[in-house]
């Protein structure tokens, strides 16, 4: 590949070896000027792989004042290189990142100092030059962390030098430990005499500036006694596109690499086809009401779109399984939130009803205690923070917050496929099989078929397992699996919501035939007129939906099966296409 051409920057956080090997890059320096003119002190919060760590390497460059020879060498040709700020390289940096720390709860207080200590020291060898002769020495030979601290606050004031903190994944290690530990452990080390807490303490007034990023507000407001300065700013407007890409980047990113030949097709064309298969699958997040609102862009996830890019840059297609399990939420930190859901037996399971209808009510708090996950709006909210969730609109003062994309709905299904497994395994190579025949062939009953009998044996070992929105449930669980389509469940056509879309993939031009369904349910003591009406009313939902202009681009070349589906308690009694 030829030397002079962008590789795109997988994995790598680093700022200055992005610009010093010439990787591509998103510019973000816009958002220097308004972080400054916001708070000295600012938090931060954004899902797993957003490129907070790059964001946060580029902030440790700009204001390094050791960086400020390399200024022109590393952000040349970046909006801030034009429009540089009064603090440009003007602060000693200390840099932290917690996910360094070990997770292990009997290590994680040594880990945890350990780390700390190699940091500050590093940063007195750094920096000595302008302190005095011995001062990296002096710094080292103290062995308490937060002594260190003050020893170097203490001295930056008296020789006249600037403090800056940047802090990475903050709430990494205690995340971890509130969902593998409990509570209890959690409060021991963020609560009282806590070592965290104790740190957040030192860290209130020995620096000029303070910027921390994590995945949730939670672990901060357990902290706030000890460290109450910070503005958190994470659902401001001027903020929903520091991290991610907006469709914008990406087209460009996707242009630059037709342009030098690494992408093959007519620029316009192959680029819009490439964003209409990448939206489901990495789009639609959005991180404040107002930005909502006002129509600004939704954004992208940063490490997902690289990797399909690359995929696509390598094999001159998307890969056949799109789902990227690392993007998202670990399942031991969404098995411990569901856990807590069951635990406080919410009167109605939220992850399910989520499932199930595709969006929730909801109010964001910002700030809520760990000893409240529990409670129905910040156990929403925290899905949120951690991408499960995205805002999707508005009503009256609720935000609208539904699934963001395939990636998380996937992952939503598959635990939901691990819930129902408990009771009855489905024989995933069977259902594949049916999955194949209705694709190609257009055998939809076999499909439909399968699935509603495997509802039927689960329903009989948990009698729970019953009603019109848990079969709806059960079925996009399992639906799901097929590769050959994008589900959509509750869709919009004209002005109604189907209950499921089985649209084709684009990349995919064999797939002959998709699916528009409609669920009935029935007592079973019910009689022979009221399942009448029911097919009657199916049918004429799915004739209205149909209709729908939009469906003719959305089925692409296949042919639309309209499938009515009536359910006595948990019997399919009537499988019909109308």
């Amino acid at each position: 590949m030829e030397q002079n051409v962008k590789l795109l920057p997988q994995g790598i956080n680093d700022f200055e070896q992005v610009r010093r090997e010439n990787l591509y890059y998103v510019d973000k320096t816009m958002f220097i000027d308004m972080i400054e003119k916001d708070s000295h002190y600012m938090l931060v919060v954004r899902p797993r792989r957003f490129g907070k760590s790059l964001f946060l390497s580029m902030l440790e460059h700009y204001y390094d004042i050791k960086e400020k020879d390399n200024f022109d060498a590393l952000f040349g040709g970046l909006y801030v290189h034009e429009h540089p700020t009064q603090w440009r390289n003007y602060y000693q940096v200390l840099t932290l990142d917690f996910s360094q720390v070990l997770n292990e709860y009997d290590k994680l207080k040594d880990s945890f100092y350990v780390y700390c200590n190699n940091r500050l020291d590093m940063f007195a060898m750094k920096y000595e030059d302008m302190y005095y002769p011995g001062f990296a020495a002096e710094i080292k030979n103290e062995n308490l962390t937060s002594e260190k601290i003050n020893m170097i606050a203490e001295r930056a004031k008296a020789y006249g030098n600037h403090l800056y903190l940047i802090l990475d994944e903050y709430d990494n290690f205690t995340n971890t430990v509130w969902s593998l530990k409990g509570e209890n452990v959690y409060k021991s080390i963020t609560h009282g005499e806590g070592f965290y807490r104790d740190i957040f303490k030192k860290f209130k007034g020995n620096f000029e500036r303070i910027f921390i990023t994590g995945v949730s507000p939670v672990t901060l407001d357990d902290l706030t006694s000890g460290f109450n300065i910070a503005e958190y700013a994470s659902n401001k407007r001027q903020y929903n596109q520091m991290f991610g890409f907006s469709e914008n980047d990406v087209r460009e990113m996707i242009n630059y690499y037709i342009s030098v030949g690494w992408i093959k097709g007519d620029p316009e064309t192959t680029t819009q086809k490439l964003i209409e298969t990448l939206k489901p699958w990495c789009d639609n997040y959005c991180f404040s009401v107002d930005s909502f609102v006002d129509g600004e862009p939704k954004m992208f996830n940063g490490m997902m779109t690289l990797k399909y890019i690359a995929i696509y840059i390598e094999d001159g297609k998307f890969p056949v399984e799109m789902y990227v399990p690392n993007a998202m939420i670990d399942y031991a930190k969404l098995d411990h939130l569901i856990r807590l859901e069951k635990d406080n037996n919410f009167r109605d399971s939220i992850i399910k009803k989520i499932i199930e209808q595709g969006f929730i009510y909801e109010k964001i708090n910002t700030h809520f205690p760990a000893s409240s996950v529990v409670k129905f709006e910040n156990f929403t909210s925290l899905l949120y923070y951690y991408g499960m969730l995205t805002i999707s609109g508005t009503r009256g003062l609720s935000a609208i917050l539904s699934i963001p994309n395939n990636n998380v709905r996937t992952q939503y299904y598959r635990y939901l496929q691990e819930e129902y497994d408990k009771y009855l395994p489905v024989n995933i190579n069977e259902l594949n099989l049916t999955f194949d025949n209705a694709a190609l062939d257009g055998d939809y009953k076999e499909m439909f078929t399968y699935i509603a009998q495997a509802y039927k044996n689960a329903s009989v070992n948990r009698n729970t397992i019953e009603g019109e929105r848990t079969i709806q449930g059960f079925f996009m669980a399992y639906l799901a699996m097929n590769p050959y389509y994008l589900m959509h469940p509750e869709i919009e056509l004209n002005h109604g919501y189907g209950d499921i879309f089985l649209m084709p993939d684009t990349r995919f031009d064999f797939v002959n035939h998709c699916y528009l369904a409609e669920f009935k349910y029935l007592k079973t003591n019910c009689e022979p007129k009221d399942e009448d009406d029911a097919f009657a009313a199916a049918k004429a939902q799915l004739d209205f939906y149909a209709a729908d202009s939009k469906i003719v681009k959305m089925i692409s070349n296949s042919k639309l099966h309209k499938i009515v589906m009536i359910f006595k308690g948990g019997d399919l009694v009537k499988l019909e296409e109308v």
